[in-house]
């Protein structure tokens, strides 16, 4: 019966939006899919026809973040530029933000004014969190030990952080505490993938890239980072170092494993 399911191509930035509209995701295939034929919700991301030119098939692929992966593969979207023209079509507007976080996370993993260390960090993007969880952005294992980042679409809008207070347009949203629930959450499978003593699981920030006309921080949240796609690894390696190099090879290595993120805790 799977081969009647069609498969549909979403972009890396309209995953949350398919996954509303009906679409499902097959682990095994690592592809989204329409749970019938014929539903017009998920009509546009229907696979395209044979002549779209080969690069928008290599993009969709990548910005689909289908892997738990190194971060390098969304990178290198972004030696494309932020304006990708593919044939005419251009890349979705939440792929685009993508693009810009993944160009700024490489100064991370790269020998530059960002990197400390060896390793300065590890990154892996599109983390699935398991059925009805959702999945991380972008897991990022470093010398302050984990942060989770997720980026936030608010094309054109005026976003404002005063402590726990997160507002766009004067409107409360509530990202801050989804964020650091999800910090804390990944922190605690990573200990148990590692099978550390109770409590003892690595210190786990979340973070928001948050895309928008601007964002003001009157006071910062704890637990969670607020920034610009572009500002937020300033943010990220100001935080204190706490973990080796040693340690946070361990985690990567435990981070790596897709049964870490999709089991019951």
């Amino acid at each position: 019966m799977r081969e009647q399911q069609p498969w549909l191509d979403v972009p890396f930035g309209e995953k949350d939006e398919a996954k509303a509209a009906g679409a499902q995701w097959d682990w095994r295939a690592k592809r989204w899919y329409a749970p019938r034929p014929g539903m017009p919700e998920l009509a546009r991301w229907l696979p395209a026809p044979a002549d779209v030119p080969e690069d928008l098939a290599d993009v969709a692929d990548v910005a689909d973040g289908t892997d738990v992966t190194d971060v390098t593969d969304v990178a290198d979207l972004a030696d494309r530029g932020p304006a990708l023209d593919l044939g005419g079509r251009s890349l979705p507007a939440g792929a685009e933000g993508e693009v810009r976080l993944a160009e700024a996370l490489r100064g991370l993993t790269e020998a530059g004014p960002l990197a400390q260390r060896r390793p300065p960090w590890r990154v892996l993007h599109a983390v699935p969190m398991g059925p009805g969880c959702g999945d991380i952005d972008h897991v990022l294992l470093g010398p302050p030990g984990l942060v989770t980042v997720n980026t936030e679409h608010h094309h054109g809008r005026t976003v404002r952080v005063d402590g726990d207070r997160m507002t766009v347009d004067r409107k409360p949203v509530d990202h801050l505490p989804r964020a650091r629930e999800e910090a804390e959450r990944a922190g605690r499978l990573l200990a148990a993938a590692r099978r550390d003593e109770p409590g003892t699981a690595p210190p786990a920030v979340g973070a928001l890239a948050v895309v928008a006309a601007s964002v003001t921080t009157a006071s910062a949240p704890p637990g969670v980072l607020v920034a610009t796609p572009v500002g937020l690894p300033r943010l990220i390696t100001a935080l204190p170092a706490v973990l080796a190099d040693g340690e946070i090879d361990e985690l990567y290595a435990a981070a790596r494993r897709l049964g870490t993120w999709t089991r019951e805790l």
